[in-house]
């Protein structure tokens, strides 16, 4: 495993995927209204939603993703796994542990993205 991503790094400080999808507006209030994220950027042609540390870019394209799904780290995978159900998002892998050492749970957005949300274990 890569050593953990601490408060003072040395170079890198962030990487945000961009993710081309249909209808970028859609796209950024789902993120935004179903998995917490922040919404204080964009229109129809491009937006950026983030939640912590964590941002992801929507630019207007002609066909949804396809041969990509995110991986997000977060704290507490059980917990933020029990706030976007309350929320009505459904699971596509419930929450578990791995033979790779992490606890993860996984969902679809709406432009059939995978997002893997997981944690050391």
């Amino acid at each position: 495993m890569p050593k953990r991503p601490d408060s003072n790094p040395k170079q890198f400080i962030q990487g945000a995927p961009v993710l081309h999808v249909l209808d970028v507006e859609a796209t950024a209030k789902y993120y935004r209204d179903f998995l917490g994220f922040q919404w204080d950027f964009g229109n129809e042609d491009y937006a950026v939603v983030w939640r912590d540390n964590a941002a992801i870019h929507l630019v207007k394209g002609t066909e949804n993703p396809a041969g990509v799904h995110l991986f997000q780290w977060v704290a507490d995978v059980d917990a933020y796994c029990r706030e976007i159900q309350e929320r009505g998002v459904e699971l596509l892998v419930a929450p578990g542990d791995r033979d790779y050492s992490i606890r993860d749970f996984s969902i679809r957005d709406p432009n059939g993205v995978e997002i893997v949300f997981g944690q050391d274990i």
